[in-house]
Order: structure tokens, then C-alpha cells, then sequence
């Protein structure tokens, strides 16, 4: 399949989706964050599905306005011919026909409330996130593959692999191997890589297109295979298109990797309903806090702005960077003091063996993106009193996270099982 054709052939799968009004076809979508490693399982599932079990699509859950806002996204869609994706790709914002009701869920476990109806099914679930535990029964959904890997993205392609008589496109290769390289680094030693990682990559790359720039054989070993000069180019220009956010504002940053989650717990004795819920969003960040507080004038506002935007009780920001010490972490976590909830559950987040979290001087290095280093990395005195720049009605806290390899992969299941016990 040419790249001309793998643009042909999503324009016309979108048009034959909506013509029909999504009646016997299978949605394949991702998670809301909409990162590289979902929309490029996806795309290759729904590709696989549709040559295997029947009409599919993938629903890439980026909403348009939010397309700019992920370079290495578009970066590799490039790479795969497809230059104009709002054409080309089923996305967030275009119609859902009334006739959908078969999903299959990649790099997630649990679908959406919003897609939730008395005739949805979930007939397909591919992740490597915390199992949720819904959609047991084998004979409804199928394949059910929820397993620890760096990249949900190798899954998929392990699907490939034992599908003998089935070629998968170049342009899917690559998509899947460009989300494989970012979720692990470069399949660098002793980082998130695990084997069913190599072992994709090792497939995907001599059916790229990175194959007609080397001569590339199958049957070279995998070492060999990933530490190629264009798998390793690929990766670090995908890395510096991930990282390049400086012209983003405070709203952006929030919203470029964002998800969302949903809880109940019981009403105080005089509400109208036995329930109330509660919103929390997770933003990931690829700057250091005293940075992302240099990204708008008043950033401050814009982030409480986004909490009533998105109806929030909770929000919790996760960056990630480099520093002259390597690789680092922080966490800022902002709640409504209204809810009666703060206390607890930062102390259960302060409490946790695996994020390590150590509270930050805030006033110190907000606005003060020069000196972040020496104040946010120092062995500074404990800190005790909450931030009071955000108001009387938000407790917010500030935090180093000891373990830089916890990501929001692992802090969504701590977060999770607080909220369920408040």
C-alpha cells in the first residue's frame, strides 16, 4: 500500500462510516489524552480488525482545536502521508451516527460514560495500563489483552505478528514504531522498554518506511535492528517535536495530555441526591513546575479558569523534564477546599511508598524559571504551609517526586483507590 493510499483509504473508510451511520461497524479509539501510542493503536488496530473481523475505524479522541498541540503527533502522521487528518481521520468533533454500537479500546480498559448506551458493547480491549477489571467474558470481547508494556502500540503489533497471512502497510509500521520509540525512550536499556517492546520494534522496522533508507532484513537480530542510525534519528526528533512547548500557553499545557476521571461518594443527609460526583482531571507536562509558571501572564487564573471549565473538584498537574541532576518529576495538586476532602487525600498522595513525593517551597521557584534548579532540587527545610496564591476555596501543595519513574500510569491507579476510599 502506498502512502498516496493509505490517505485514499481512510477518506473513503470515513465516508463509507458515516453513509452507513455507523450500523455494523466497530469504533476503535483510544484515550481521551490522545498521546502518540493511541492514536497510533487505533489506527492499527482498526486496520487490522477490518482485514480480519469486519468494518472498523479508528476514532482518534483528539478534538481538532487540540491537534496543534502535539507536534510528535503530527510529525508522524506526516511520516505516514496523512497531511491533513481533520480529511483523512474520523476525529473528536466529527458526528457519531446513532446506528455505533460496537467499541474496541485501546490504551484504556474502560469506556468513556459519554459513549456509554443501552446497546454499546465493548467487543475488543487492548492496553497495558492497571486492569480495571470490566469486559471479562472472552466470548463478547475479544481479544481482551490488558498486560504490562511500554508501549500499547506493541500490543497491537503482537497482533500482527501471529497474523501470518496478513502484510501490514508501511505507513502503519511506522506509526506504530514512531508511538513504540516515544513511550520508550528509544528502547533504551534499563528504561520502560520490556521484550514485547523489542520484539514489535524489531518486526515493525524492516516493514517501515525507515526500511527503504537502510537495507533492513528481517532476519537481522533485534539489537542490531533498533540501534540502526534512522530508528535512532526517528526517535530523537521525535522526543524534540514531544518537548517542544515553550510557545504554549498555561490553558494548552493543561489540555495538550489531559484525562479525566469520574467518582461518587454519598451526599451530606439534606442534598437531593444520594450521590455526588466528582471530577478530576490529570495533566502531564513536559516542563518543570517554575517553568510552566512562566508560560502566561497570569497563570494562576488560567488554571483556575480550567478548573471551572471542566467542572473540577480535583486537578492534578505532572510534569516531567531534565535537570543537571537527569531525569526529574513534580507534582502540583490543587483541590477545592469546599469538598472536605483535601487533607485526606493529600496525605494518602504523601504517603505513597511508590511516588515518593516531598513538598516544594512554591513561592520560591514560581516565576523563577532560572533559579529552578537550586531551589527545587535542594535539600530545603520541610515545607508546611499550603500555597495561598490560588485562594481560600483551593488547598494546593507542590511536590518533588522521589521516584522519577512513576508516571501517570502509575499515579491514576494511587489517585483512583484515595478517591474511592474518601
Amino acid at each position: 500500500m502506498s502512502t498516496l493510499n493509505l490517505s485514499t483509504y481512510l477518506k473513503s473508510r470515513k465516508a463509507e462510516f458515516l453513509a452507513d451511520n455507523g450500523e455494523g461497524w466497530t469504533v476503535v479509539m483510544g484515550n481521551e489524552a490522545g498521546d502518540l501510542d493511541s492514536l497510533a493503536s487505533a489506527l492499527g488496530y482498526a486496520w487490522l480488525r477490518s482485514n480480519k473481523s469486519g468494518k472498523a475505524i479508528a476514532y482518534i479522541t483528539t478534538p481538532r482545536d487540540d491537534f496543534g498541540l502535539r507536534a510528535e503527533n503530527l510529525h508522524a502522521l506526516g511520516l505516514a502521508g496523512i497531511n491533513h487528518p481533520f480529511e483523512e481521520l474520523y476525529c473528536s468533533g466529527d458526528p457519531i451516527p446513532s446506528q455505533v454500537s460496537q467499541f474496541a479500546l485501546v490504551d484504556h480498559n474502560v469506556l468513556d460514560i459519554k459513549y456509554a448506551s443501552p446497546t454499546a458493547r465493548v467487543v475488543a480491549v487492548i492496553d497495558h495500563h492497571e486492569d480495571e477489571g470490566q469486559y471479562k467474558d472472552t466470548s463478547t470481547t475479544d481479544p481482551r489483552i490488558v498486560e504490562p508494556a511500554g508501549s500499547c502500540s506493541s500490543l497491537v503489533t503482537r497482533l500482527y505478528q501471529s497474523s501470518s497471512n496478513l502484510s501490514i502497510p508501511p505507513e502503519i509500521s511506522t506509526l506504530l514504531l514512531s508511538a513504540i520509540l516515544i513511550d520508550t525512550h528509544g528502547l533504551k536499556e534499563g528504561g520502560k522498554a520490556l521484550d514485547v517492546d523489542r520484539e514489535a520494534a524489531a518486526f515493525l522496522i524492516p516493514n517501515s518506511l525507515l526500511a527503504h533508507k537502510e537495507e533492513i532484513s528481517a532476519s537481522s537480530d533485534i539489537q542490531t535492528i533498533i540501534h540502526l542510525p534512522s530508528v535512532q534519528s526517528l526517535s530523537t526528533t521525535l522526543r524534540e517535536e514531544k518537548n517542544s512547548v515553550s510557545h504554549l500557553s498555561t490553558r494548552d499545557l493543561l489540555r495538550r495530555d489531559y484525562k479525566e476521571y469520574s467518582f461518587s461518594r454519598p451526599a451530606s443527609e439534606d442534598a437531593t441526591q444520594s450521590f455526588n460526583t466528582m471530577r478530576v482531571g490529570l495533566a502531564t507536562v513536559p516542563r518543570r513546575l517554575s517553568a510552566f509558571f512562566t508560560s502566561s501572564s497570569y497563570p494562576i487564573k488560567e488554571i483556575q479558569d480550567w478548573f471551572d471549565e471542566r467542572d473540577l473538584s480535583v486537578l492534578g498537574i505532572l510534569t516531567t523534564f531534565r535537570s543537571t541532576k537527569g531525569k526529574g518529576r513534580e507534582q502540583l495538586w490543587i483541590v477545592k477546599a469546599d469538598e472536605g476532602i483535601a487533607e485526606k487525600l493529600l496525605q494518602g498522595l504523601e504517603s505513597s511508598e511508590e511516588l515518593k513525593l516531598r513538598r516544594l517551597d512554591f513561592p520560591k521557584f514560581v516565576g523563577n524559571a532560572d533559579t529552578a534548579d537550586e531551589f527545587e532540587d535542594d535539600d530545603a527545610e520541610e515545607v508546611t504551609a499550603d500555597e495561598p496564591r490560588f485562594g481560600d476555596s483551593f488547598v494546593a501543595r507542590a511536590y518533588e517526586q522521589g521516584n522519577a519513574r512513576a508516571t501517570r500510569k502509575q499515579t491514576a491507579p494511587i489517585l483512583r483507590r484515595l478517591m474511592e476510599g474518601l
